[in-house]
């Protein structure tokens, strides 16, 4: 009974995971309180995740990566190994993908991801190479860095210490390098010379020289006066002139959908054009035009020359993902107007104060120069251009890599468990005044600890009540006959299909106790079992939500969500292969 109890939690579970029909840290909490009133679990174990070393460990690189990220050191470094690139776009993905590795190798996935953004836009645009191109490298590239260590992604932290509970065993900080290595390798080879074949080429405009945009759809109000009065739009110049497509009309409290170029405009309408901004900019001065947004959010200025438009992209750490401008008050709290939204590939035909915000969005915004250089200074906020990029301490970043490499070099030598040296490295940054303590609670992800100290109770409740060890059997009686090396296999392939619809941490811990039984069946090592699990989960190319590096470049790639499964597939299931082929020659059964 118990079994079949802890498998329905377990089912339920993955469902919401993979439809979001509720936060992922929500869900994990409900699956913690599901365990725990059921009595799978005693209440001590139901809360045992939070204080888990796992937990603990990735909340403090968390802390490191964004203490090496305020001083600069990153975005330093990664603009002068991305010279070497030049302009050929295959040399320009492998020096990208090689690049970002080496950092997420020791910090944040999505950290590194985010620091390197906006100078791979730049040097594409430099090489006339759409961001397209370029952007889904970046990310399966930070994902493959991420195996390459013991610290460079939390699913491995969280097998290391899994690994420690069941059997007693552990990593060492570079255990994870050959296998890494040669997946990163190989994911680069097919990136370059087969997958960017695959990727699109999607249309970016000019606003200026200095960054790249897309085409948006921004709200105009045509004004008393306005010489469009009475014009059909075929004749109203905004497409001969301007370059700008009249996408839908609001007439009062009638929205008018694609109208035809016969129809005749009217003061007062509020027309939804698509274009790039500059043509928006220019259009609502010669043809008694208002933006929308800037009526109802006028921006206290003295000076046109004062005024810069920019793009930024909502990272997972905004305070607006989830919510609307509206509810925000952003307006009123930054100072700056948003113009318009791009998401997944295409820009948003509503009123931008009432769409909800996701991960990736881009968000065209107008304002002084100085409040955009603050929100770029803000977590949440990734600017793709338009201003130049201002770093917190730069004074501080040789302290900064030092304090990265003191907590390596203590972990690696085994002087300090990695829990203990992980924690001591945060606590320098803080300090080392390289982040301030507000700074360092901010840069943590406590959606992603709820998510894995919610998770890992089921994890205990799959072990308690034996439900591990059935689902175990399952996999040694189907392809158990053949060997080792296919069960391994086997393991590996169920991780990287739950990593692909949910977070790649849950996934993680929830095969963990699998792996371990399955182990124990064949008589085998842990080790190449949970190394197995580690890298699967870290192996999420096939969809945008699959991991928030994906997620990240989605909108300012201009990507839709199967660019993803047509880049990603082939790519996942060569990993598979390779891996399981590897795995026991590093750590053999």
């Amino acid at each position: 009974m118990e079994i079949v109890l802890v498998l329905t939690i377990l089912a339920v579970a993955v469902i919401l995971f993979a439809t979001e029909w509720i936060r992922m840290d929500l869900v994990s909490l409900l699956v913690l309180l599901a365990v725990g009133l059921t009595g799978l679990v005693s209440v001590e174990e139901a809360f045992s995740g939070f204080s888990n070393p796992a937990v603990i460990t990735v909340a403090a690189m968390f802390v490191i990566s964004a203490g090496i990220a305020s001083t600069g050191a990153t975005g330093k470094l990664g603009e002068k190994l991305l010279q070497v690139a030049g302009a050929s776009e295959t040399r320009l993905i492998i020096v990208i993908m090689l690049t970002v590795a080496c950092f997420s190798a020791f910090i944040n996935n999505i950290g590194s991801t985010a620091v390197l953004m906006p100078l791979v836009i730049s040097m594409g645009r430099k090489a006339h190479i759409p961001p397209s191109k370029l952007l889904i490298p970046l990310a399966f590239g930070s994902l493959m860095g991420g195996v390459c260590t013991l610290i460079g992604t939390p699913p491995n932290i969280l097998m290391n210490a899994l690994m420690e509970q069941y059997s007693g065993e552990s990593f060492s900080m570079f255990d994870f390098t050959p296998v890494g290595v040669a997946i990163l390798i190989a994911g680069t080879l097919y990136m370059a010379f087969i997958g960017r074949h695959l990727l699109p080429t999607r249309k970016a405009g000019t606003l200026t020289e200095a960054y790249q945009v897309k085409e948006y759809i921004t709200e105009v109000e045509i004004l008393e006066g306005s010489p469009l009065d009475g014009k059909a739009i075929s004749a109203s110049g905004l497409e001969s002139d301007f370059n700008l497509k009249v996408r839908a009309i609001l007439r009062e409290k009638e929205k008018i959908p694609a109208p035809r170029r016969n129809r005749k405009l009217r003061v007062g309408d509020i027309l939804f054009l698509e274009g790039n901004p500059e043509g928006i900019l220019r259009v609502r001065k010669k043809k008694g035009l208002q933006v929308v947004p800037e009526r109802d959010n006028p921006t206290d200025i003295e000076s046109q020359e004062e005024i810069v438009v920019v793009e930024a992209s909502l990272t997972q750490q905004s305070e607006l993902v989830g919510k609307t401008l509206r509810q925000v008050r952003f307006a009123d709290s930054h100072g700056l107007t948003v113009l318009a939204l791009w998401r997944a590939g295409a820009p948003v035909v509503k009123k931008v104060d009432h769409v909800m915000l996701r991960v990736g969005d881009v968000l065209l915004l107008q304002g002084r120069e100085e409040k955009v250089l603050y929100l770029g200074r803000q977590r949440g906020f990734l600017l793709l251009g338009g201003v130049p990029s201002v770093s917190y301490y730069p004074r501080r970043a040789p302290i900064a890599l030092l304090t990265l490499v003191g907590v390596i070099v203590l972990a690696a030598l085994g002087i300090l468990p990695i829990m203990l040296s992980a924690t001591l490295g945060a606590a320098v940054m803080v300090l080392t005044r390289c982040l301030t303590l507000t700074e360092a609670y901010e840069s943590i992800d406590w959606s992603i600890i709820m998510l894995i100290a919610g998770t890992l109770p089921l994890g205990l409740a799959m072990e308690n009540s034996g439900a591990a060890r059935f689902l175990a059997d399952q996999i040694i009686t189907g392809v158990g006959p053949y060997g080792p090396w296919m069960v391994l296999g086997a393991v590996f392939l169920i991780t990287f299909a739950l990593t692909e619809v949910m977070s790649h941490a849950a996934a993680a811990v929830l095969v963990a106790p699998i792996a371990f039984n399955t182990a124990v069946d064949l008589a085998a090592s842990p080790k190449p079992f949970f190394m197995a699990v580690a890298i699967a989960a870290s192996s999420c190319f096939m969809t945008p939500i699959s991991h928030q590096s994906n997620a990240l470049v989605m909108g300012p790639g201009g990507y839709r969500f199967f660019d993803y499964t047509k880049v990603g597939t082939a790519l996942n299931f060569g990993i598979w292969i390779l891996a399981t082929a590897l795995i026991p020659l590093v750590f053999p059964f």
